[in-house]
């Protein structure tokens, strides 16, 4: 426990046992801090938190309670100072690295993770979870809010960890929850269009995932894909030393010679300390960037590259993310969480090279998200496979039939190649059913999501359980 007035400049002297911000939260002497959210004011809630155990607020406004209000300026800046004077500093003690873009996060987090993980110790926060060696939180968010978040760090930090590899959601920086933060690193791996929904426009989106970039330590870098079009954005916003990669652009560190197999990756790397041959058993172009971006900055936290390079050889499949199930021989079924049309477009475009049949697809999108990417979706996933089965993905308040109404909406009128199946489950058990000897299925949008939000309610649905699900029952197979 420590005094409220050795967490922010006050008079008061409380004793505060856990930092909230959320006033459902019962427990004993906690400072409840109002935060304004896209859609509910903490401040409203301030009495619920004081019967719920709050003995102190922090607030940007006057508010009549019987407990003591320390008033600020902004309650996300202010919470991060708590929490990091709570946490005895531990955001500052370790090394943080944060990886944004629309694809590839949570690849380059986990790469990074196993990476600095053969070296030393480090702590991976993101979609699959939050966990270290000798550590796990439950975690269902790509980026948590600050309470979850030094939680872990405290955790990573008892387990001795020195490093941080998590994932960045430009969600979490457009509320500003954020900031105050510092990284020594941050990693920018692409920009498409996804999440227009609540930064209104492309370039507020952009801008969200460059504050980011001004969050870097003097001494930090700026890791940034030079591929991409807005890479001169990010340039620009970047605090501390810029380092860039690609394959088609001049940069820093790029790739050559690019050999790609079904369960093999080999490229040339051309870095500042010479040249290198990469194996990886981590297969596909895009993750030609993603183990470059990991390279770079394993390499900039004082890594010796070499010892780098040889630990990719030995890095696991991700969890979600291009993992490939084979079934007896026969056919091959890839579990990925691809979800807007530049993911589907490399998902399907890897699954080309292990095919020796046709490419049959299960996809959807997700409710409650922006729309305009949908038709886009649609034409790639028909013209890049042989068959497509659209269905629900998280259809939240949407009906998962407007919803493929609009995946289906921009293609021709020649185009037959798919059906639609709402039941996500019979899905995959129809998509599995029809695949021929040499087929690839492509199961997209959820990786190893485990509950489907679906109205005011979640069911179970987990890809790889109806993968299993239906290859243990031997679902016929038409060959």
């Amino acid at each position: 426990m420590k005094k409220l007035n050795e967490l922010i400049p006050c008079d008061y002297d409380t004793l505060i046992s856990s930092i909230e911000d959320d006033s459902r939260v019962k427990n004993d002497n906690y400072l409840f801090c109002c935060i304004k959210g896209l859609t509910v004011d903490g401040h409203d809630f301030a009495k619920d938190a004081v019967d719920n155990g709050a003995v102190a607020i922090l607030s940007e406004k006057d508010l009549e309670v019987d407990v003591p209000v320390v008033k600020v300026d902004n309650t996300n800046k202010a919470m991060i100072d708590v929490l990091s004077r709570f946490y005895d500093g531990v955001d500052k003690k370790l090394k943080m690295i944060g990886v944004t873009g629309t694809d590839g996060k949570t690849t380059v987090a986990s790469m990074i993770y196993q990476l600095i993980n053969n070296m030393s110790k480090a702590g991976y926060v993101g979609t699959n979870g939050i966990e270290c060696e000798g550590y796990k939180q439950e975690g269902h968010l790509t980026t948590p809010f600050p309470r979850d978040l030094f939680t872990a760090l405290d955790n990573f930090d008892k387990q001795g960890c020195k490093y941080v590899s998590m994932e960045v959601s430009s969600e979490r920086l457009l509320t500003g929850r954020m900031d105050d933060m510092d990284f020594d690193i941050a990693i920018f791996t692409n920009l498409t269009k996804d999440h227009i929904n609540n930064h209104k426009t492309y370039n507020n989106y952009r801008e969200c995932k460059g504050k980011l970039f001004n969050m870097i330590r003097p001494s930090g870098f700026a890791i940034i894909n030079n591929d991409d079009e807005n890479a001169a954005y990010f340039r620009k916003v970047s605090n501390g030393k810029v380092l860039t990669y690609a394959i088609d652009n001049k940069a820093d560190y790029s790739a050559t010679d690019i050999i790609i197999a079904p369960r093999k990756l080999m490229f040339k790397l051309t870095a500042p300390t010479g040249e290198y041959t990469v194996e990886s058993p981590l297969s596909g172009k895009y993750n030609v960037y993603n183990l470059m971006a990991s390279i770079m900055t394993c390499q900039a936290l004082g890594f010796d590259i070499e010892t780098i390079i040889e630990n990719i050889k030995n890095l696991t499949p991700i969890k979600g993310r291009a993992d490939i199930i084979d079934y007896n021989g026969k056919f091959k079924v890839i579990i990925d969480y691809a979800h807007t049309s530049n993911a589907l477009k490399n998902i399907l475009e890897f699954a080309t090279i292990l095919t020796n049949g046709g490419i049959i697809t299960v996809t959807g999108s997700a409710g409650g998200r922006d729309n305009v990417k949908r038709p886009e979706m649609g034409r790639i996933v028909t013209s890049l496979s042989n068959y497509v089965v659209f269905t629900m993905d998280d259809p939240r308040y949407e009906d998962p039939n407007d919803i493929i109404d609009q995946l289906v909406s921009g293609l021709d009128d020649n185009v037959r190649n798919y059906e639609r199946v709402i039941d996500r489950r019979d899905a995959i058990k129809k998509v599995l059913s029809i695949a021929k000897e040499g087929d690839v299925v492509v199961i997209a949008g959820r990786g190893n999501d485990t509950f489907m939000p679906l109205g005011d309610t979640v069911v179970r649905c987990n890809d790889y359980e109806e993968v299993y699900k239906n290859l243990k029952e031997e679902v016929s197979l038409q060959c």
